[in-house]
């Protein structure tokens, strides 16, 4: 789960180094510093390109292509929570899943709720 920045509903979505090792890294072949990937929303199917920028030794993965129509049209705003999943599909293989929670305000409390 990550906490959206200015930066991430401005310009592109910036991945945790561990989540693009783990998950993404392997979807990389040879030299390419991009992937497009397959990400299930709702009942929506999203493209988004994930590309990767080497800043040091780390590489530093981002969603590029795609992502600000997805916080467009979805009024994302800085605060806002998402999660990328993983899911393994019996028939597709390995898919993503995006999630978004956003908070409100009730009796004086905070509260996040998923959207549906």
């Amino acid at each position: 789960m990550k906490k959206l920045t200015r930066t991430d509903v401005a310009n592109r979505l910036a991945l945790p180094t561990h989540f693009f090792k783990r998950l993404l890294l392997p979807r990389f072949v040879g030299t390419s510093h991009f992937v497009d990937l397959k990400v299930k929303y709702k009942n929506q199917k999203l493209d988004f390109r994930c590309t990767k920028r080497k800043k040091g030794e780390y590489y530093k993965p981002e969603l590029t292509k795609g992502w600000l129509d997805f916080v467009r049209r979805e009024r994302l705003k800085v605060g806002d929570k998402i999660s990328l999943l993983q899911e393994e599909d019996h028939d597709a293989g390995t898919q993503f899943k995006i999630q978004v929670q956003k908070k409100i305000r009730l009796l004086g409390e905070d509260i996040w709720t998923d959207v549906l």
